[in-house]
C-alpha cells in the first residue's frame, strides 16, 4: 500500500492527501482506502501533483467505483472541458458563481466532479463548497419538520434568488428539470443529503410561491452559514475530486483580465438527455 497521509481539511467535511503518486499503479488497499474517504469525506485534495486528464477521469471513476465504464460504451471525454478565464469557449471565463451541483437539474445528475489546476497564477478565485449530508445532519428540529417529505424542482433555466452581484447568469433554451426530495438518499453512500440549491432550485412542489421561498429561505440560512462554508485557494498542480451529489460549490468573481485561472474538469457519468434536453446556452451576462 502506497505511504498516504490524510487530516481532515475542514470539521465537516474534506480531506487532504499527501504521498500519492498518480502514476504508480493502485493497489486495493489503497483503492479501499481512497473510496472510503470520498464516501465519508465527500472531498478529497492532493497538492502539487502531475495529473494527464485520463488519469483525472479514471481517479473519479474509480472513486464511485465505475473504472468499467469506458469498456461500457461511455469512453473518455477529450481534453476539451475547462473552466478558464483564458480559453473563452470554456465553461463559465468570467463572474461569481451562486452554490450549486452540477447538472441537479437531471434525474441522474454527475456523481463525481473534481477541477485540476492546469494553470493558475495568484491571487486565484477560490472554489468554495458545502456539504449537503452535514447540512441534514445539523438540521434544526424545526425546519426538519417542516420540510419532512417535501420535494423540490430543480431547474437548468435561470433561478434568480439572493444576491446576484456580478453573477454569471445563463440562459438555457427548453431548460431540463428533475424533481427530488428535499431530504434525498445518496444512491451509494444511503446517507441523507439537504437536496437543494441557489442556482438550480426553482421551487418546492405544491406549496404557494411565498410559502416556498419561505422554506427555501430558511433551507439555504442553514446550509450556506459561513461555518458550514471552506474555501479551496487554488494553486497549479492542486487536484480537487467530491461527490457531486453530496457536495455544493460556489465560486468568487472571476474576471478575463485577471490572474490566469485555468482549471481542467472531469465529470462522471454523463447524464443520459433527450436531444430536446440538452442545455443550449445563449449569451452570458455578469
Amino acid at each position: 500500500m502506497a505511504k498516504l497521509e490524510v487530516r481532515d481539511i475542514s470539521p465537516a467535511f474534506g480531506a487532504e492527501i499527501t504521498g500519492f503518486d498518480p502514476k504508480a499503479p493502485l493497489d486495493d488497499e489503497t483503492r479501499t482506502l481512497l473510496q472510503h474517504l470520498f464516501d465519508t469525506r465527500g472531498l478529497l485534495r492532493f497538492r502539487g501533483i502531475d495529473l494527464t486528464h485520463a488519469e483525472q477521469v479514471a481517479l473519479g471513476r474509480m472513486l464511485i467505483r465505475k473504472e468499467g465504464l469506458a469498456d461500457e460504451g461511455d469512453p473518455i471525454p477529450e481534453d476539451t472541458f475547462y473552466v478558464s478565464n483564458r480559453k473563452l469557449d470554456s465553461a463559465a471565463p468570467f463572474g461569481r458563481l451562486q452554490f450549486h451541483a452540477d447538472t441537479m437539474w437531471a434525474d441522474k445528475p454527475f456523481e463525481v466532479l473534481s477541477l485540476y489546476g492546469a494553470q493558475v497564477e495568484q491571487p486565484s478565485a477560490p472554489t468554495i463548497f458545502v456539504s449537503g449530508v452535514h447540512a441534514w445532519k445539523t438540521l434544526p428540529a424545526g425546519l426538519r419538520k417542516k420540510i419532512e417529505g417535501l420535494e423540490a424542482l430543480h431547474t437548468a433555466g435561470v433561478v434568480r434568488r439572493g444576491d446576484l452581484s456580478e453573477v454569471l447568469v445563463t440562459e438555457v433554451l427548453n431548460p431540463p428539470t428533475s424533481i427530488s426530495k428535499l431530504g434525498k438518499v445518496h444512491p451509494r453512500t444511503g446517507e441523507t443529503i439537504l437536496y437543494a440549491c441557489e442556482q438550480m432550485t426553482k421551487e418546492v412542489v405544491g406549496l404557494p410561491h411565498d410559502e416556498s421561498e419561505a422554506i427555501l429561505e430558511e433551507v439555504f440560512e442553514h446550509l450556506y452559514a459561513q461555518s458550514a462554508q471552506w474555501d479551496h485557494e487554488w494553486r497549479e498542480g492542486d487536484f480537487v475530486v467530491w461527490d457531486n451529489i453530496a457536495m455544493q460549490h460556489s465560486r468568487k468573481v472571476v474576471k478575463v483580465e485577471g490572474p490566469t485561472r485555468h482549471l481542467r474538469k472531469a465529470a462522471s457519468p454523463m447524464p443520459k438527455l433527450r436531444p430536446d434536453q440538452i442545455p443550449k446556452y445563449s449569451e452570458a451576462a455578469a
